[in-house]
C-alpha cells in the first residue's frame, strides 16, 4: 500500500464509466500516491478492481449506463440516450455524499463528461476542481468530441418525450432531499469554472489549440514511451509484405461478417493480419478466415505495434494514441458520433484514412494498402510520433494537480 504523508492533499477522482475514461486517469493515481497524497476514487462498480489495483480508496455506485451507447437514428432513442447521461450524471452522488462526508478535500477532480455530483462535493468542502478530458478539448469555441450534429439529418430532442420529463422528475425529487432544487440543478449539471484542465492528447493533436489558454495543460497520453516486451519478437513476420492490426471490438456494429470479409479481402495478398476483437472468439468465424489471418480475443499492443505497419481501428483516443506513439498510420472505422468527428480530424492531420457509412472488407484492404505507401502520411505521423513522446503524461499532471491544491 502507498505510504500516505501527512502534509499530502487529498484528492477526489470522478470518472465516467467507460474504460477509456478512466485508463488514462489510472496512471496518474499512482503517480500522486507514489509522491504521498491521499486518493480517493468515485466509480462506478463494475470498474473497481481497476482502480483498487492503483491502490486508491474506491468509493462505488451503482450505474446504470450502457457498456456500448447505441446508434442514434430517432428521436425516441435521441431521447433514450440522453436519458441514460442525464441520469448518470447524478447516480454517484449517494455515496460520494455519504462517503465523503466530514473528510477533508485539497482538490476534486472530474471527467468532463460528468460534473454534476463534482461540482456539489466540491462546494461542500469549499476546494477547487480540476476537469479531465480523455480525449479533444472543448470550450466555448471549440466544441467538446464532435457535440456538435454530425448531418442535417441527425435528430431533434423533444423536450416534453415521456422518457424525458420522467427522468427530469425523478433526479429533482432526489436532489431535494440534498437541498438541491431546479435552479441548482442545471448550474451543477452544465459544471463552471475550474482551476484548470488536464488533456490525454498532447497539443499538436487538438484541433484549434490556439482556442486553449495556459488553463489547459495537455499533458498527452500516460504511461510513458512505448517499451516492448521481451516476447514483442514473436509478432514479426519477415516474409510478409506488410502485417494489420485490426482492432474493431465486437462491441462495434461490425459483426462477424465484417471480420470475415476483411479476411478474405486480404487473401492472397502477401499480408498478415492480426485482428483484436475485444471478447471471445467465435470458432466457427476464426475457422472460416484465411491461413495469412489470425482473430484474437485481446493483444498486447505494446508487443504487437512495433511489427505492425498499418492499423484499423474505431478512432478511440487510447488506441490513437498509443499507435502514434509508435509510428504506425492508420485507418479508422468510426461507429459513433464522436468517434467519427476524431477520424475525420485525424484525416485532416493526414495521419491516415477515414472511411465512413458502409465499409466493406475490400475498402479496408485498399485503404491499407493506400496509406501504407503513402509519403506524406509517413511524415506526419513521424511529426506526431514526436509530439506523443514529448508529451508530460501523469507527472505533468500530478504536477498540475499539486500546483492547484497549493493554490
Amino acid at each position: 500500500m502507498p505510504v500516505v504523508d501527512p502534509s499530502g492533499e487529498h484528492i477526489v477522482f470522478f470518472s465516467f464509466p467507460g474504460f477509456g475514461h478512466l485508463r488514462p486517469t489510472l496512471p496518474v493515481v499512482r503517480e500522486l500516491l507514489s509522491r504521498g497524497h491521499e486518493v480517493s476514487y468515485v466509480v462506478a462498480e463494475r470498474f473497481a478492481d481497476d482502480v483498487a489495483a492503483t491502490g486508491a480508496r474506491v468509493i462505488t455506485y451503482p450505474s446504470s449506463f450502457p457498456a456500448v451507447v447505441p446508434l442514434i437514428r430517432t428521436g425516441d432513442e435521441l431521447a433514450e440516450v440522453l436519458v441514460h447521461y442525464f441520469e448518470e450524471g447524478f447516480a454517484a452522488l449517494p455515496a460520494a455524499w455519504r462517503e465523503l462526508a466530514d473528510r477533508r478535500i485539497d482538490v476534486v477532480v472530474e471527467d468532463a463528461l460528468s460534473t454534476a455530483v463534482s461540482r456539489l462535493l466540491a462546494e461542500r468542502a469549499g476546494c477547487p476542481v480540476v476537469r479531465l478530458f480523455a480525449g479533444l478539448a472543448g470550450n466555448d469555441e471549440v466544441p467538446l468530441n464532435g457535440s456538435e450534429a454530425d448531418s442535417e439529418d441527425a435528430p431533434e430532442l423533444d423536450p416534453s418525450h415521456p422518457k424525458v420529463v420522467a427522468s427530469y422528475r425523478s433526479v429533482l425529487a432526489t436532489l431535494a432531499e440534498y437541498g438541491v432544487d431546479a435552479a441548482g440543478m442545471e448550474r451543477i449539471r452544465t459544471g463552471g469554472e475550474v482551476a484548470a484542465n488536464l488533456v490525454f492528447v498532447p497539443r499538436a493533436f487538438q484541433p484549434r489549440p490556439e482556442c486553449f489558454g495556459e488553463d489547459f495543460v495537455f499533458v498527452g497520453p500516460v504511461g510513458g514511451p512505448p517499451v516492448a516486451p521481451p516476447d514483442s519478437a514473436r509478432w514479426a513476420a519477415p516474409g510478409a509484405k506488410g502485417t494489420v492490426l485490426l482492432s474493431l471490438s465486437t462491441s462495434s456494429d461490425n459483426g462477424p461478417e465484417f471480420f470475415r470479409s476483411c479476411g478474405r479481402a486480404f487473401e492472397g495478398t502477401g499480408w498478415r493480419v492480426l485482428m483484436a476483437i475485444g471478447g471471445e472468439v467465435d470458432p466457427a468465424v476464426a475457422a472460416d478466415l484465411p491461413e495469412n489471418v489470425e482473430m484474437h480475443a485481446w493483444l498486447d499492443y505494446g508487443a504487437v505495434l512495433p511489427h505492425v505497419d498499418v492499423v484499423v481501428c474505431q478512432a478511440g483516443t487510447g488506441t490513437l494514441m498509443e499507435t502514434f506513439a509508435h509510428g504506425v498510420p492508420v485507418v479508422t472505422v468510426p461507429q459513433q458520433p464522436d468517434a467519427v468527428v476524431l477520424a475525420r480530424h485525424v484525416q485532416a492531420l493526414g495521419l491516415g484514412t477515414a472511411l465512413l457509412g458502409e465499409v466493406t472488407g475490400d475498402d479496408v484492404r485498399d485503404a491499407v494498402f493506400a496509406v501504407s505507401t503513402d509519403g506524406k502520411i509517413a511524415a506526419e505521423v513521424a511529426r506526431m510520433r514526436e509530439a506523443v513522446l514529448a508529451s508530460g503524461g501523469e507527472r505533468l499532471a500530478a504536477d498540475a494537480l499539486e500546483r492547484v491544491a497549493a493554490r
